[in-house]
């Protein structure tokens, strides 16, 4: 079990049993969707930005483009900004993430950027970004050309309660982008999974996924990402140690003592632990402490968010 599960141990125990306050700075700076200009192209650099504003000195920006961290903004009178060239055309997301002196730490809503240029089966970033699932390969056929003017979605809409990707050629590498699948809501937004294990609290596999063009994504404004549902899973932030029950709505209940997560996940709780990124910190809220078990019953949570939609 990785060092960071290991949450019986007497240090963590004793935190838990003393009743320690939530180790979360209470606000966070405030941060602008991304901008970047009217046409941008694959193989050409792109000045993208972000304002921001704290109560305290905004410390570090990073840029992330498609969940990947893209590394170091410049920062410079409230302004974020870093130039970066994609290496593929098509529909991406980007948002900004930044931390203050005060150990607050928050992220812009996300955006949605269209790259002109030939759509290619391979990847656009390194490594497989935290929002992208991988159903089995598509038998499509490849993905030809896309260009700088406004695409024309395809006729063939989803309707609202689907998961959707994008379409992905025959050679699509596992982690190029055309693989990142999202949750089409009654809100008329799409929202991404913030991990793997995220989405498997809500589906068993990826059979009912729909294929869409890039026009049809592109066209779907961003919302909010997907948070766990409430009841499967108990989480804790990478960084801090504190572990919470999840509710509706993406609220988060911090489990105080031990004896609490016994009842509530059996004995063995700490193997129903899953971490999330610190950039996700933002996509939660917290709710009231749980000191007792019967202030919290997972069998009510998961019944009362039986759709993505129930659960937000």
């Amino acid at each position: 079990m990785p060092l960071h599960h290991r949450i019986i141990s007497a240090a963590l125990s004793a935190l838990l049993l003393a009743g320690a306050s939530p180790a979360f700075a209470m606000s966070g700076p405030t941060i602008s969707t991304v901008g970047y200009p009217s046409n941008i192209s694959a193989g050409t650099p792109a000045t993208l930005t972000a304002t921001y504003s704290s109560s305290a000195t905004v410390t570090s920006c990073n840029l992330y483009i498609d969940s990947d961290d893209k590394g170091a903004m410049t920062l410079a009178g409230g302004r974020a900004s870093k130039d970066y060239t994609f290496s593929v055309g098509g529909v991406v997301t980007a948002f900004v993430f930044c931390r203050d002196s005060n150990g607050g730490m928050a992220h812009g809503d996300l955006t949605s950027i269209f790259v002109g240029g030939i759509i290619s089966s391979q990847p656009a970033f390194g490594g497989v970004p935290p929002s992208s699932y991988i159903p089995s390969s598509p038998t499509t056929s490849p993905n030809q050309h896309a260009t700088s003017s406004t695409p024309t979605p395809s006729s063939d809409a989803p309707a609202t309660g689907n998961l959707i990707k994008l379409t992905c050629g025959q050679q699509a590498a596992s982690d190029d982008p055309c693989k990142a699948v999202y949750y089409y809501g009654t809100d008329g937004k799409r929202h991404a999974f913030p991990n793997e294990k995220a989405y498997f609290t809500w589906y068993a596999n990826f059979d009912s996924v729909k294929e869409v063009d890039a026009a049809t994504l592109g066209s779907i404004p961003l919302g909010k990402n997907v948070t766990y549902r409430p009841g499967i899973r108990m989480v804790k932030f990478q960084t801090l140690n504190n572990v919470y029950a999840i509710a509706k709505g993406g609220v988060l209940r911090w489990v105080t003592t031990e004896d609490v997560a016994t009842s509530l996940y059996g004995t063995d709780w700490n193997k129903k632990i899953d971490d999330i990124s610190d950039t996700f910190y933002s996509n939660y809220t917290f709710g009231s402490d749980i000191t007792s078990a019967n202030e919290y019953a997972a069998s009510a949570e998961m019944s009362a968010a039986q759709t993505i939609d129930q659960g937000m």
